[in-house]
């Protein structure tokens, strides 16, 4: 078997035993009480200022060359933000989950496994993601959609502590997943929702 096949393997299997033990969309986890509190937050492995460009550039590279290695599909994209800002990963809610669920599509699994894998590079991040809903009506199921997405990357590893999860409204449906470095001195800055791509499409 080869590592990539490997790899598809042991996310498919999390992916069904995260299915089979979440039925009831798991809430996402807390965020740091620091970051939220404005207190004080030391970060063991946060990213020092002088090094923040250099991580992002190598997170983007990293995550690109993944994603670029598997096979094209329109359930999601990568979303180039340019400048001093990584990389996002724009779902479109209506490929990437089975039809008015919050069940993830099995194409989905290795691009979000692959996320997970990029920021083990280079220092510490905080991952978000956001539920952009059309209408009121549709905000619980983008939330549920959200808070499987946060338990399938906790499932591959991504610390509870630094997975975030936030339903916004207005604007066309889809979801986000966005990259934030924890950089040495701001480090509460990293929970604080980030600006969603979708109202600038």
């Amino acid at each position: 078997m080869t590592p990539r096949r490997a790899r598809w393997a042991a996310a498919v299997a999390a992916g069904l035993l995260l299915l089979a033990g979440c039925a009831s969309d798991p809430a996402p986890p807390a965020a740091a009480p620091g970051a939220l509190s404005g207190g004080p937050l030391a970060i063991a492995d946060a990213i020092p200022e002088a090094q923040q460009a250099a991580v992002i550039a190598g997170f983007d590279a990293a995550l690109k060359a993944r994603l670029a290695a598997l096979p094209l599909s329109p359930a999601y994209r990568l979303v180039s933000s340019g400048g001093s800002q990584p990389s996002r990963l724009i779902l479109e809610p209506d490929r990437a989950f089975e039809f008015g669920s919050a069940q993830l599509k099995p194409e989905l699994l290795l691009p979000l496994a692959d996320t997970v894998e990029a920021t083990g590079l280079g220092g510490a991040w905080v991952v978000h993601v956001i539920a952009i809903a059309a209408t009121a009506d549709e905000a619980d199921l983008a939330e549920r959609r959200s808070a499987s997405v946060l338990a399938y990357l906790a499932s591959q590893g991504l610390r509870g502590g630094r997975l975030r999860a936030e339903t916004r409204s207005g604007g066309a449906a889809s979801l986000e997943v966005q990259f934030v470095p924890i950089i040495q001195g701001r480090e509460a800055r990293a929970w604080m929702p980030p600006e969603s791509v979708a109202a600038r499409r």
